[in-house]
């Protein structure tokens, strides 16, 4: 792979958030949401980043676009390191580089109507006049099949769907090449889950966009990704082509996500064997020594607690994060 089919390079990064206690806010430890972390994302693909809620795929996301400042480690863009720019250079930058959010009657102003929220990305960074951001606004509306006679409603008349595609619309204001899909479907209707991640798939097409789709909804993921990464309690456990990692996952955490998808085959579904995980996901402020996965996984051995796996190419593309994996090629 060249350099230049690589737009994203994450390199060790590291999130963590300070525990404040006491009058004097005296910091007694930290959440350690991101824990070192390193993958690449090439140009025009879609990286699907999955696990369990609360084991750091948002704030990941979300420290890759500088929303949050890394604790350590780098986030490099299209050949520019986001950790070293401030103020207007990182402004410049976060033009090419947009979010479209979880919740989408959240991450809307009630205040605002339609036209505003699609055309305030396009006033703040100055890319057009007045009159051509009346028409751009338009012509995003249509982009997600949304009416443009409706830029002058506010919000709270449109359903959760239409909401998601608004925050579309905005997102694409400015023309980026890189979004984060922070769980884009998750608060949606069965229904229209679909309907948006077709969207997203013509959108991509159209304009070359390249993705990091964060979910949890796994055979959601399975058709919309290139690529798969798979997280668990800040670390990254696995990582390899969307069919290599469905079809022969390495990781026993990954087996376990995976055993719980239904599959729409009777008889196959009652000869399956589940993995059943036991005990709860431990806190993120205090993760276990060694593997972080190692006190529910069934084949942990002594040596998981000891030290931490490395993150290693045990398969061509395919990327994993545990001493034992050769057991399962």
């Amino acid at each position: 792979m060249t350099d230049n089919n690589v737009l994203l390079r994450v390199d060790n990064l590291v999130k963590h958030f300070p525990i404040m206690r006491g009058i004097f806010q005296k910091q007694v430890g930290a959440v350690r949401a991101v824990d070192d972390i390193s993958f690449e994302v090439k140009r025009g693909e879609t990286l699907g980043l999955v696990g369990e809620s609360g084991c750091g795929k948002s704030t990941a996301g979300r420290t890759i676009l500088q929303l949050y400042r890394a604790t350590s480690g780098s986030v490099n863009f299209d050949g520019v390191d986001l950790g070293t720019l401030r103020g207007e250079e990182l402004r410049k930058t976060r033009r090419k580089m947009q979010m479209i959010f979880q919740d989408p009657y959240a991450s809307l102003n009630p205040r605002m109507t339609v036209g505003e929220i699609v055309r305030e990305p396009l006033l703040v960074h100055g890319v057009t006049s007045d009159a051509e951001a009346y028409e751009r606004v338009k012509q995003l509306l249509e982009l997600v099949r949304l009416n443009p006679a409706f830029s002058t409603r506010y919000p709270h008349e449109f359903s959760g769907g239409q909401r998601q595609r608004i925050g579309i619309a905005r997102a694409l204001a400015l023309q980026p090449s890189f979004i984060v899909c922070d769980e884009p479907i998750s608060a949606l209707d069965v229904s229209i889950q679909a309907q948006v991640v077709n969207l997203l798939e013509e959108l991509q097409e159209k304009f070359g966009l390249t993705y990091l789709f964060i979910a949890h909804d796994l055979s959601m993921v399975r058709h919309i990704s290139d690529r798969v990464a798979v997280m668990y309690l800040g670390v990254m456990v696995e990582l390899a082509t969307r069919d290599e990692l469905y079809n022969n996952p390495l990781h026993p955490y990954t087996q376990a996500l995976l055993s719980a998808v239904p599959i729409p085959d009777p008889v196959k579904e009652s000869t399956r064997t589940r993995t059943i995980l036991v005990g709860d996901v431990p806190s993120p402020a205090n993760p276990p020594s060694g593997c972080r996965f190692r006190t529910r996984c069934p084949i942990a051995e002594a040596v998981c607690a000891e030290s931490r796996p490395e993150f290693r190419e045990i398969k061509p593309g395919h990327f994993v994060a545990c001493f034992f994996a050769e057991r399962f090629l």
